[in-house]
């Protein structure tokens, strides 16, 4: 197996994340990029953007389920049908807080620049 170096590591394929790994690349360091998420393609995987409210079935609004399940979300506009694929799950991958904080994370990538 090939060992690979690298002078950096940036995890996250966000704004942050890619203006960073441009830096460096700039800088002359070797840079690898981690990224969790799917690759969203523009048009073809924003499969709701064209849907009207009554084609949903709570008319692009909010369930309790998904105020149950996604406790920071829920605080809000984001947290709804529409975009619900979007963010990452909660209950699977828990904030810890010690203060508010309230950051609605997407796995995938480009990061909160897609959303």
């Amino acid at each position: 197996m090939a060992e690979n170096t690298y002078d950096a590591i940036v995890v996250g394929s966000g704004i942050s994340g890619g203006w960073a790994a441009k830096e460096l690349t700039e800088k002359g360091l070797k840079v690898i990029m981690l990224e969790r998420g799917r690759n969203v393609e523009h048009v073809k995987d924003y499969v709701n953007t064209n849907k009207d409210p009554w084609e949903f079935p709570h008319r692009g609004g909010r369930t309790q389920e998904m105020v149950d399940n996604y406790p920071v979300l829920k605080r809000d506009y984001p947290l709804n049908e529409m975009n619900l694929d979007f963010w990452a799950n909660e209950k699977d991958c828990p904030y810890v807080e010690i203060k508010r904080f309230d950051w609605f994370r997407g796995y995938h990538v480009g990061g909160r620049s897609l959303t």
